[in-house]
């Protein structure tokens, strides 16, 4: 790969990756919300327990390296080296309050002759707080403490002995009131907004961590990227999610104008597909199939063979789902008797038998509304290819609805059959190991994978390159299946590899 397409190519795996990303914490914006309001609510509960009432009272110094005795305008003149030797002795003067034990024994000293109480060094240390003007010649004594007395008397003790110290220490500066004590007042509660906006934070990052990590661990699909990228199948058509709950529509097929005009067009775009597929290699059997149950592969396979049928095709959608058959509730037809596949293999029924006409979709069908004991035994007769072979015969295009892929073998099996495979996943509903072994599974039959469709991509953060935007439901909840487990990535690209020189000769 060339230096600039390398570059182009990290760039957008860079891009989709940061999209990948936005889009699940999109998706779980509640979860979000949710972790903010508990760790904010826990943060002002926790505000309330500590509070404490603290009182504050300032007292504020001028410092001078002019000496207090020196008369006339000498003393009024300061060069810029008096206003950095004031600096200093400022700088010193608030080291040795801080650190120093001289000025606080005097502190000491005097709150234990006006009170009687005596006090450490240590705690009187920790009430001051100094700090110093950008000029450096103010300094600044806060002193700070949940008794209103004691701060009053440690700001009143520094105003009648500071001269004590400093003419002691500094014999040659001028130290000099600037402003008297403040009474003490109590001091503004900003541990509410602190501790609060430290939980929202908390809870936000907490938050994005824990739904980041889990959909790494789940590795859930999320975008129709996933599987243009990683897998190499490209997108036939996006469907957008909608909610059935709150429209009129009873089942979601291109016959109901309730549906809404996308999701026709969405079947419409698949059925251009599939005749320009025809045009150019004669394919006219498609398999439709998924990773696993609930991604809507039984209603995508009854709107591409509703979809061919209006164009004027002769169409027959058969029902290969043998052990939870849910073509004939998803198109709404009663079926007078049995005449599904199983029929046809076990010598009941002819094909022309079994095959039904139903005049207002213009369609064909064979289908089933029971459970097949034994289905791939029955799916891997010589009677269902020469099925699968009488359709092709008879009819322009035949639509076979298989179980999900990474489910049971069934869907391999009847692949084999076809001349081309639509696969359909469904975002948020499966995860891409389970995508990666439907696929590889999928790899070994003699049929190509034509392109994906993408079900139930959400409305709100559709995937780059969307189509037109509709959705439908679910697979029909009737028996089960038995999950298997995925395969390994190296093992999928292996078997994409083989099969893709060789696919087709194999037919």
């Amino acid at each position: 790969m060339a230096y600039e397409e390398k570059t182009n190519y990290e760039d957008d795996t860079s891009l989709y990756s940061f999209l990948r990303l936005i889009n699940i914490l999109v998706k779980k914006w509640w979860v979000i919300v949710i972790f903010m309001i508990v760790f904010g609510l826990f943060g002002f509960i926790l505000s309330r327990i500590t509070y404490t009432e603290q009182y504050s009272s300032q007292i504020i110094f001028n410092v001078s390296n002019k000496d207090k005795d020196i008369a006339g305008s000498a003393s009024l003149y300061v060069t810029q080296s008096d206003a950095q030797a004031s600096g200093m002795i400022a700088n010193n003067f608030k080291n040795l309050i801080e650190n120093g034990n001289d000025f606080v024994s005097i502190i000491q000293k005097d709150i234990k002759e006006k009170t009687g109480k005596t006090y450490e060094k240590g705690y009187l240390r920790r009430l001051l707080n100094v700090s110093l003007l950008t000029d450096g010649t103010l300094v600044y004594i806060t002193v700070t403490s949940e008794d209103k007395a004691l701060s009053n008397a440690v700001s009143n003790a520094i105003k009648d002995n500071y001269e004590q110290f400093t003419t002691k220490v500094f014999p040659t500066a001028n130290f000099t009131i600037a402003d008297n004590p403040t009474p003490s007042e109590l001091q503004t509660d900003t541990s509410i907004f602190i501790y609060t906006l430290a939980g929202l934070l908390f809870g936000v990052i907490l938050a994005v961590v824990i739904v980041v990590v889990r959909s790494k661990i789940q590795n859930i699909l999320l975008s129709s990227e996933d599987i243009k990228n990683k897998y190499g199948v490209s997108i036939m058509a996006i469907v957008s999610k909608i909610d059935t709950k709150k429209s009129s529509i009873s089942r979601l097929l291109i016959t109901d104008r309730n549906v809404g005009l996308p999701f026709i067009e969405t079947f419409k775009l698949i059925r251009t597909k599939l005749e320009s597929t025809k045009l150019k290699k004669g394919y006219s059997v498609f398999a439709v199939t998924s990773s696993t149950e609930s991604e809507g592969k039984t209603t995508c396979s009854a709107n591409i063979a509703l979809s061919l049928a209006k164009s004027g095709k002769s169409v027959i959608l058969i029902d290969a789902d043998l052990r939870r058959p849910a073509v004939c509730k998803t198109l709404g037809i009663s079926l007078d008797g049995d005449r599904g596949i199983y029929e046809i293999v076990s010598g009941q029924k002819t094909f022309d038998e079994a095959v039904k006409y139903v005049e207002r979709y213009n369609l064909y069908l064979l289908i089933s509304d029971t459970q097949t004991v034994d289905p791939s035994e029955v799916l891997a007769s010589k009677g269902m290819e020469a099925i699968v072979e009488e359709a092709r015969k008879n009819f322009d295009y035949v639509v076979i609805d298989c179980p999900p892929a990474g489910v049971v073998a069934d869907a391999a099996i009847v692949a084999n059959y076809a001349d081309s495979i639509i696969f359909v996943a469904s975002e948020g509903k499966v995860s891409l190991s389970q995508v990666e072994y439907a696929l590889s599974d999928l790899m070994t039959t003699k049929s190509d994978i034509l392109g994906c469709i993408y079900n139930y991509a959400d409305p709100k953060f559709l995937s780059r390159g969307g189509y037109f935007s509709s959705a439908y439901g679910g697979y029909h909840k009737i028996g089960g299946y038995g999950y298997a487990n995925a395969y390994a990535s190296s093992y999928y690209r292996s078997q994409q590899s083989a099969n893709s020189s060789g696919r087709r000769s194999s037919r």
